[in-house]
């Protein structure tokens, strides 16, 4: 069952964060000594409470967290924007990543229509084997230079 995290969730996905992050493709941000703890744990509470909103695994297998932020050009726009969608490897070949984006779709949908926001971006991470998104419609794509 996918589910919404609460406070006492917070020290478990604080460390699903970290492996996230362990698994970025830009050797900067998988170096732990840029990691701080206390910063990922204070914006995994903003988002508890209104933020945004993070969903669970009931098994804490995996996770999504998602922030609503006001669009860079058009202020008066507001985004649900997909921040971190994260599966522990070995649960990746089952259907725990679909369930949570599928889950984070139905939840930014119910907050476009109470106007909580506009519009809902996501997006997905270099290792992914999913190519495309259900219902959405690819606009960039993101480059780094280290």
């Amino acid at each position: 069952m996918i589910r919404f995290a609460s406070k006492f969730d917070v020290p478990a996905c604080t460390e699903m964060m970290k492996k996230y992050a362990e698994e970025s493709p830009i050797d900067l941000l998988r170096d732990n000594k840029f990691h701080d703890r206390e910063y990922t744990k204070a914006l995994l509470e903003q988002l508890i409470v209104g933020r945004g909103f993070v969903l669970l695994d009931d098994q804490m297998r995996g996770m999504l967290a998602a922030v609503i932020t006001p669009n860079f050009w058009c202020p008066k726009v507001a985004e649900i924007k997909e921040v971190a969608w994260w599966v522990h490897p070995e649960y990746r070949q089952g259907t725990i990543g679909g369930r949570l984006f599928f889950e984070f779709v139905k939840h930014s949908e119910e907050l476009v229509r109470q106007k909580r926001a506009d519009i809902v971006c996501a997006s997905l991470m270099h290792i992914s084997s999913v190519q495309t998104l259900p219902g959405f419609k690819k606009i960039e794509s993101t480059f780094v230079k280290e």
